[in-house]
């Protein structure tokens, strides 16, 4: 969409982790060397961790590309699992055949395969994320794997990724015999407001600009004191101005445009909640005021007890109505006309989108195993040369079972959807039909839509997606039309626009 308004080769803050874009701060250079030398070393065991958004799983698909041929790494991301499922997932990711399951034999297994590997002079890397959440149990369970070794190396090298909740159980008095065993412990630390700057720069250097070129300096400064030096919140806050630029075909984006993205925005991923200090009590107030005091607390529990009152007897009719109406399955996340100049947007609290149409299969161009270090970002930008939020949306949809867009296993196989005017159409239970404008990082990114007259006097509906544990996308939908060539109509006119993200820098074969 805006890529070619910007002049850029492709978008530059997408969230996913591309390595292509991996931004290299003192802490995330520290980080990586040290993977990379605890790997070659065979040290045992390795910690990384940082906060949210910080770019650990970027780290580790930069990681995995700085790896030799001579070594093998297994990638666990579920982490909610006992020791054995964990021990089986490796094995499986190994190729290696588990007939039966039990610890004991497992063990038995990895270390075979270990020892052969060594003999090969091959080294065996198990990374596992979101390490934070395996039990006590589960990590001393892993300090028990380093015993796998020679006289003179350790046979397992592990890498455990995570927020500071993991540090702060490698602390724990029960974990000290495995924090002993860590030979490599390293902290991504936020970005200063400089590196901050330099990020920005960076991002918009690989996809030939410059952030001089596409933001003035206030801009920048307000994005780097919004985003608290977390590398994702400053992709979605400049993804989101540059669609709201794009749309007011503004070539610099200024100040009021990331004010403009904030106010958009869940202002709890911005804004720390503040504690006022309580006031201290004057214990030698006159009597009036105690009177006062004492007459306030009776009206506000009258209130409260009137309120309640009315609480309940609109609940019981709310119930009443219910069971005389079936209730619907499917509710708006929100809808309303595209000519309203406030656009708002009423939040799923499950992620879920209650009122989504359905919409038909997609047919399939071919279907691939994932090979090792694929990930849906890769595949997508083999087969469609480009990616973007909205295809790997239609990926998704064409793989219901995965549920991380970051991560897939070794031989998945993955689903390849064709890509056509036609993958946009949703038919909604009254067999209207909506078509998907597209899938953003947030939901303003309907201001884009709002200001186009072709679209006049239709509704836009926003639907939640869940694409990660961490992530959730937006879907946004517009209609309604009452035949398929109304819609086929609509989507010509807004892909001659450049409205359609699902047709930039996609081959004309994919979108005929």
């Amino acid at each position: 969409m805006y890529t070619s308004f910007y002049g850029f080769s492709e978008k530059p803050f997408n969230v996913t982790p591309d390595p292509r874009f991996f931004y290299q701060t003192p802490s995330h250079r520290e980080s990586l060397a040290s993977m990379i030398y605890g790997i070659k070393e065979r040290k045992g065991f390795i910690s990384i961790t940082g906060e949210v958004g910080t770019g650990k799983t970027t780290l580790i698909y930069t990681l995995l590309q700085h790896l030799g041929e001579k070594t093998n790494t297994v990638f666990i991301f579920h982490t909610n699992i006992t020791f054995e499922q964990l021990l089986e997932n490796i094995l499986l990711e190994l190729g290696v055949p588990v007939v039966e399951k039990g610890k004991t034999l497992l063990l038995r297994l990895l270390n075979e395969y270990l020892i052969l590997r060594l003999s090969r002079d091959e080294t065996l890397v198990v990374i596992i994320d979101e390490a934070q959440n395996l039990s006590k149990e589960i990590l001393e369970e892993l300090r028990m794997l380093s015993n796998l070794e020679t006289p003179d190396s350790k046979l397992l090298q592990i890498i455990l990724v995570g927020q500071p909740e993991l540090d702060a159980k490698l602390n724990s008095e029960d974990l000290r015999q495995l924090k002993q065993r860590i030979g490599i412990r390293r902290q991504l630390r936020t970005l200063t407001h400089e590196q901050c700057k330099e990020y920005i720069n960076h991002r918009l250097n690989l996809v030939g600009s410059s952030s001089s070129r596409i933001f003035t300096t206030e801009a920048i400064s307000l994005i780097c004191d919004s985003a608290e030096g977390i590398p994702r919140n400053i992709n979605v806050l400049c993804d989101n101005a540059l669609l709201i630029g794009y749309s007011l075909s503004r070539n610099k984006i200024d100040a009021n445009i990331i004010h403009e993205v904030i106010r958009d925005m869940d202002s709890s991923i911005w804004e720390k909640p503040t504690h006022p200090e309580a006031a201290p009590v004057n214990i030698s107030q006159p009597l009036a005021s105690t009177t006062s005091f004492l007459y306030n607390k009776v009206s506000f529990f009258a209130i409260s007890l009137l309120c309640l009152v009315l609480l309940l007897f609109l609940g019981k009719q709310y119930f009443q109505k219910n069971r005389q109406t079936p209730r619907q399955t499917q509710t708006p996340v929100r809808s309303v006309p595209i000519t309203t100049e406030d656009v708002k947007t009423s939040k799923n609290i499950l992620g879920e989108a209650t009122s989504s149409p359905s919409k038909g299969k997609a047919k399939i161009k071919q279907t691939v195993a994932a090979k090792k270090n694929d990930c849906m970002l890769s595949l997508g930008q083999k087969y469609y040369h480009k990616m973007n939020e909205t295809l790997l949306d239609l990926m998704l949809e064409s793989n219901p079972e995965i549920t991380n867009i970051h991560l897939i296993s070794v031989n998945q196989e993955i689903k390849i959807p064709e890509i056509a005017e036609e993958s946009l159409i949703n038919q909604s239970p009254d067999h209207s039909y909506k078509i998907h404008l597209g899938t953003f990082l947030t939901p303003g990114a309907t201001k884009i839509y709002d200001r186009e007259p072709a679209l006049k006097g239709k509704e836009l509906e926003i639907v939640p997606r869940i694409v990660s544990p961490v992530d959730t996308w937006y879907r946004i939908l517009v209609g309604k039309y009452d035949n398929k060539k109304e819609c086929l109509n609509m989507i010509s006119i807004l892909k001659e626009k450049g409205l359609l993200p699902i047709f930039e820098g996609v081959e004309k074969k994919f979108g005929s």
